[in-house]
């Protein structure tokens, strides 16, 4: 219990880290350089409207949106990794897996790859980012766009 709960803690300051650096990057990027390369999926904070996961609603400002993601996916990241696998190997201390992402045009997760952390970790974050539900796509200059999340998941085994 003190691991989840370590967890969640480490995840809110990373989101609070990662919400904050946002506004400035959105300043500092053109729309016109953005929509020039539609291939490419543009970062979770810099679209118009984020992509929405069930229960946050099109109605609210913009940042709301973006935090009722973001909240959505801790809560499921917390729910579903299972901490108890590097224990289990007889491992302890401080480790953290940093997993990204991608929500396509479509609204579906894609392009998973989680990195850092014990290998056994990374492969269990990657298939508890596989099984998130299907999100309202978010949009960017009235089209839908994909756009790409890293996570930080930190945890303490003692």
């Amino acid at each position: 219990m003190k691991t989840k709960a370590f967890l969640l803690f480490i995840m809110l300051l990373a989101t609070i880290g990662f919400a904050q650096t946002g506004e400035t990057e959105k300043q500092q990027i053109n729309t016109e350089e953005i929509s020039a390369n539609e291939a490419e999926p543009m970062a979770f904070n810099l679209a118009e409207v984020p992509p929405l996961a069930s229960g946050c609603k099109a109605k609210w400002k913009v940042e709301k949106q973006r935090e009722c993601t973001r909240k959505f996916i801790m809560n499921h990241i917390n729910r579903n990794l299972n901490t108890d696998l590097v224990s289990e190997l007889g491992l302890t201390g401080f480790f953290k897996t940093d997993v990204s992402f991608t929500i396509d045009k479509a609204g579906n997760i894609n392009n998973i790859s989680a990195k850092g952390g014990p290998e056994i970790m990374n492969q269990n974050a990657v298939e508890v980012i596989k099984i998130l539900p299907q999100f309202t796509p978010a949009m960017h200059n009235g089209e839908m766009v994909a756009v790409y999340l890293k996570f930080p998941i930190a945890f303490d085994i003692q």
